[in-house]
């Protein structure tokens, strides 16, 4: 596929999905699971950015934050995420899921819709800490995470549409819940750190180091149906790296060679975005141990300083299917 794509739009490990977070701060008991098997369709067809042309000149390469147009993007997804309890305090989970994904760009210059297949998988440990802090009622764990992108072939960002993000990620975070009644309260603080991506060396790059705070909760409006919400906030820390060998070779794609390092970081690779999110999504107990979890989650422009900037203006719509043992 002889035209650029915006990595920042196969991000779509990164799409929060309610049903995963609700209870993320809370461990399974001793043997056992919740599993959770979900359709998702997230759609693009804008994005944000803090790069400033005129008349296809750059300007300004740190400006206010404008939303332009760009080429529609799909990817419906069916994915599996899953927990179990090896202790009362320790609780296993993975994820991942089969992608088909297309984009009007490869269509348009590749003559075919896009990849599909396994994308990438993310396998982690959450240990509870402390039931109780305080007396507060607020309970603590601390989980690590890492991404693992071995099961799709990866094509040099800057020419071809990949499944994943094609470099490991590890994750390590503190996260807090507590029980209100008829509902919960939530926050989640974590770091992920992003290794280099070397397949093509010596074009390679790293994707900047992340912060992530997420709050959330959710209210048992009847027996049957309750209603849960949350917020996600994600800044790079700004420490993307691009070599020399990547910056040439994506001048016949149209990079540009006047601030190309930076322009490759924000909109070619999407490396260093900053990502404001919100949801909500409504759980259905069909059965005492059986639910289905309707789920919208969508991309904010926020206001200074916690904005969406260098990142695709998307949503997930998704239906889960939820088992519980």
């Amino acid at each position: 596929m002889k035209k650029r794509f915006f990595l920042v739009l196969v991000l779509l490990t990164g799409c929060i999905f309610l049903s995963n977070d609700a209870f993320s701060a809370w461990t399974q008991p001793k043997g056992h699971s919740y599993n959770q098997l979900t359709y998702s369709h997230y759609r693009t067809t804008q994005r944000f950015t803090s790069v400033n042309t005129v008349n296809n000149v750059i300007v300004d390469t740190d400006s206010e934050i404008e939303i332009h147009d760009a080429e529609e993007f799909n990817s419906k997804k069916v994915s599996y995420y899953g927990e179990y309890g090896i202790t009362d305090k320790l609780t296993i989970f993975l994820s991942g899921g089969w992608d088909w994904q297309t984009s009007n760009d490869t269509i348009k210059f590749a003559g075919e819709d896009g990849p599909s297949g396994i994308g990438d998988m993310v396998v982690g440990l959450r240990h509870k800490l402390i039931d109780n802090i305080a007396g507060t009622g607020i309970l603590m764990s601390v989980q690590g995470e890492v991404k693992i992108p071995e099961a799709y072939d990866y094509g040099l960002p800057t020419t071809h549409l990949s499944l994943g993000e094609g470099q490991y990620d590890a994750s390590l975070g503190l996260l807090f819940g507590r029980g209100l009644g008829k509902g919960y309260a939530w926050v989640n603080a974590l770091y992920k750190y992003r290794f280099e991506n070397d397949q093509y060396d010596p074009l390679t790059f790293k994707p900047s180091d992340r912060y992530k705070i997420t709050i959330g909760g959710g209210y048992a409006v009847t027996s049957w149906v309750s209603i849960r919400g949350l917020m996600a906030w994600t800044q790079s820390v700004g420490n993307s790296e691009v070599s020399d060998e990547l910056l040439a070779a994506n001048w016949p794609t149209g990079g540009l060679k006047k601030h190309d390092d930076i322009v490759v970081k924000k909109t070619s690779l999407g490396i260093e975005p900053d990502i404001l999110n919100a949801g909500i999504d409504l759980a259905f107990n069909v059965m005492p141990k059986t639910q289905v979890v309707f789920s919208y989650v969508t991309d904010l422009a926020g206001i200074k300083p916690i904005q969406t900037k260098d990142y695709s203006l998307g949503e997930t719509f998704s239906v889960a299917f939820v088992y519980m043992h």
